[in-house]
Formats: structure tokens, C-alpha cells, sequence
């Protein structure tokens, strides 16, 4: 698995819909199981190492480490980039959607996530 630089992990974690998503509390696995950071339940986020990476407010609105605004996720799952571009949505049932409205994945309710052929992506715990 190609590694990612911690400043640009959480707007691509939070918002790419087959990544393994900082959108909820918990600690945050891939596939193989390899623990790729956590959330508290205040919203901040941690990468694999500790390191503070940025935060997610009550409104959804992410931020990465430095305050800069990344973009949001809406009470209905719809995700927004930070020029409000539409990105994609997660539905109520855990199942994800790209900004085409292609199904892209889905978590279940145990936190495991599936990308589109059913394939196991990682886990949260909760």
C-alpha cells in the first residue's frame, strides 16, 4: 500500500469514497489490518504516528493540521471539496456514491468497508 504524506491525508481520507474515511470517532484500519490513524471524539484526527493531521467540526466542515478549510460532509452523507464541488455521498445504509452517482463501496454497520466489486478495504473501531 502506497503511503500518503500526513498533510494531505485527511482531505483525501475524508473524502475519498474508497479510502479509509476519518468521518467517525475510532481508530482506522486498511485491508491488511495496519493501523492508519485514529479520530478522538472531538473530531481531530491523528495519522499512524500521532501526529495531529486536522479536525472535523459538529457542522462537518474538515480542516487539515494547519486550520485550512478541506471541505464538509452535510447531515444527509453528501460531500463537498472546499470550493464546494460535489464529491459524492454516503447513504443512510452505509452504501457510497461518487459525485457521478457511481456506486463506489459501502460500510457496514460493524465498521468494515467493501469497495464496489465487495472486495474487504479496512475497518473502523469504535
Amino acid at each position: 500500500m502506497r503511503k500518503i504524506p500526513s498533510l494531505l491525508l485527511l482531505s483525501l481520507l475524508a473524502f475519498h469514497a474508497n479510502a479509509a474515511e476519518f468521518s467517525q470517532p475510532g481508530r482506522h484500519y486498511d485491508e491488511q489490518g495496519v493501523y492508519q490513524g485514529r479520530m478522538d471524539t472531538n473530531g481531530r484526527m491523528y495519522d499512524r504516528s500521532g501526529r495531529y493531521i486536522g479536525r472535523k467540526d459538529a457542522n462537518g466542515r474538515h480542516y487539515d493540521s494547519q486550520g485550512r478549510y478541506t471541505g464538509r460532509e452535510d447531515t444527509s452523507g453528501r460531500r463537498y471539496d472546499n470550493q464546494g464541488r460535489y464529491l459524492g455521498r454516503k447513504d443512510t445504509n452505509g452504501h457510497r456514491y461518487d459525485s457521478q452517482g457511481r456506486y463506489t463501496g459501502r460500510e457496514d454497520a460493524s465498521g468494515r468497508r467493501y469497495d464496489s466489486q465487495g472486495r474487504y478495504r479496512g475497518r473502523t473501531s469504535r
